[in-house]
């Protein structure tokens, strides 16, 4: 895992239609939901031509749709998934800021297949433990270094 630090979370989800083929549209809904900030941390995937914004709680609740939709990509591992965190720590003129963490898809993937049969608090401890790993405990990266990632899903 890798993140960025500092960027403006919206022009970074504008950023994957250009090296993914995913639909503008699909793009901007998950821009507006992220702009209502009705939430602190946010998974964002792509695959094919459609992308997701979920929170974190969702997506750990076993056989929601958040849940489903995220584990569906494990089942196709031959197409390429883009997955990351977004944690916004401010708004500025109505855009949200934040860190953006580079994911390892099948990792990730794994990770919420485990936890989501648990109970509600150990999911909600284990979600807790995560998004700190993932907003403290990784290595720092660059603009360059997101786009790659973009383009190949590989975190390097």
């Amino acid at each position: 895992m890798k993140k960025l630090i500092k960027a403006d979370l919206t022009e970074i989800l504008r950023l994957v239609s250009q090296y993914q083929p995913v639909n503008s549209g699909s793009i901007e809904t998950d821009i507006a939901a992220l702009s209502r900030c009705a939430h602190t941390d946010y998974l964002f995937l792509t695959r094919r031509e459609k992308s997701w914004l979920f929170d974190l709680p969702a997506v750990y609740t076993q056989d929601s749709y958040e849940n489903l939709s995220w584990l569906y990509g494990a089942m196709t591992p031959d197409v390429p998934v883009i997955a990351l965190l977004l944690h916004v720590d401010k708004t500025v003129e109505g855009r949200p800021w934040g860190s953006v963490t580079l994911l390892d898809y099948p990792a990730t993937a794994q990770d919420v297949e485990t936890f989501a049969p648990l109970p509600e608090p150990e999911r909600e401890r284990h979600i807790q433990r995560i998004t700190k790993r993932y907003t403290h405990h990784v290595r720092y990266c660059s603009l360059l270094e997101v786009i790659q990632y973009l383009k190949t899903g590989e975190v390097k």
